[in-house]
């Protein structure tokens, strides 16, 4: 077994830890914020991702809302698609819907004794030296036999490696937060405008996670106000109009949405994973779904030794993720399209599909990402 430093403690950098203690490492997680926080409002985690939870112990059973349908509707609040959850369900589980924060909380709290947690520690330097990974950082350096960067976007390791970082702007501005709404039960509803999208996902208790997403050049200014955000997003109906009209202020998160234009896994004997290896855009919601998976396939590709763990662990992660990556990338090229009578043609489209494309297409993405027996 290793000595292995885990660099972030996101929700990928948790699972990490959680695998690699429960596989006999010594692992010690090391997190440039002062305490545990978790960024972000709310997430969707499929069955892939639930099931590879449970794998860490971490069951969302009373934690979570379970999701029935999601359902991608035009701007009036028509349906165009629905996604059902509930038939995948049968077969592979059920999906859940919660507060990020939530399942943030689950896995710091999941951690055992033996994991060491290096809180307000800044990595500065990270150093190859024979059959070791030098680790500097503010107030002290340390040898580890590996290193696993899950340091997010903008990783500071993989900067540090010289590796390939170039970021991609997916055109679009993202406001996000959790808000009380009636009446939203077990369904989850992504509408599409002209340039724009509101989504709407149940999190139980009369409360929503919701995002707002705009076509946006870079580095454009966003509203001032909550009243201009809303004439942003005029004209929608059904629940996301209903949601337009609920705002009461601005939406505490607001973000430009960049992934990695490739994933990049690492070097030698320091791993990459999650939005640090291949940050995706968040159109099919799986991001966080990748991280936890990335985690139970680094802990499986450490099983054979750290030497060569790098070209195993790209072996089982690679095709994967890049498969989920461009499609994710499709899906906002089709989203972000404008111009007259674009939007009436796409629904035309997506009414003519199949009635159960999405959820076939959701069944093989869940499918190929369960942890093996």
């Amino acid at each position: 077994m290793s000595a292995v430093a885990v660099v972030g403690a996101g929700i990928g950098g948790l699972s990490t830890a959680l695998a690699l203690a429960a596989d006999g490492h010594e692992v010690s997680v090391l997190e440039r914020a002062p305490s545990f926080k978790a960024v972000g409002a709310g997430l969707i985690l499929t069955p892939n991702a639930v099931q590879s939870l449970a794998r860490l112990g971490i069951t969302l059973g009373a934690e979570g809302q379970v999701l029935t349908r999601i359902e991608l509707c035009g701007r009036g609040g028509r349906p165009l698609s629905t996604l059902h959850l509930e038939r995948l369900a049968c077969t592979y589980g059920p999906s859940y819907a919660l507060a990020r924060p939530k399942l943030h909380a689950l896995l710091a709290k999941a951690l055992p004794p033996s994991v060491e947690v290096l809180l307000g520690t800044q990595v500065m330097a990270v150093r190859e030296s024979g059959q070791a990974v030098n680790v500097s950082w503010s107030g002290g350096e340390r040898r580890f036999e590996v290193v696993v960067a899950a340091d997010g976007l903008r990783s500071e390791v993989r900067r540090a490696l010289g590796g390939s970082g170039r970021l991609r702007y997916a055109h679009n501005t993202c406001w996000r937060g959790i808000m009380p709404l009636e009446a939203v039960g077990s369904v989850a509803v992504e509408s599409w405008g002209e340039g724009s999208r509101i989504g709407i996902v149940p999190l139980g208790n009369a409360q929503v996670y919701y995002y707002l997403v705009r076509v946006s050049p870079q580095g454009a200014q966003p509203p001032a106000s909550v009243e201009k955000l809303q004439a942003l997003f005029a004209g929608y109906g059904g629940t996301a109009g209903r949601l337009v009209e609920a705002l009461s202020q601005l939406p505490p998160l607001y973000n430009e949405l960049f992934e990695l234009d490739r994933p990049f896994w690492g070097r030698g004997r320091v791993l990459l994973l999650g939005d640090a290896a291949h940050a995706i855009t968040p159109n099919q919601g799986q991001g966080a779904a990748m991280a936890i998976e990335d985690a139970l396939a680094l802990t499986r590709a450490l099983r054979a030794g750290p030497d060569e763990a790098l070209g195993r662990y790209r072996a089982l992660r690679e095709r994967r993720v890049r498969r989920v990556q461009l499609a994710s990338r499709r899906i906002g090229t089709l989203a972000n399209l404008r111009g007259p009578g674009i939007a009436a043609v796409r629904e035309a489209l997506m009414r003519l599909s199949p009635a159960n494309a999405s959820t076939a297409v959701m069944r093989r993405l869940i499918a190929a990402g369960l942890p093996p027996p």
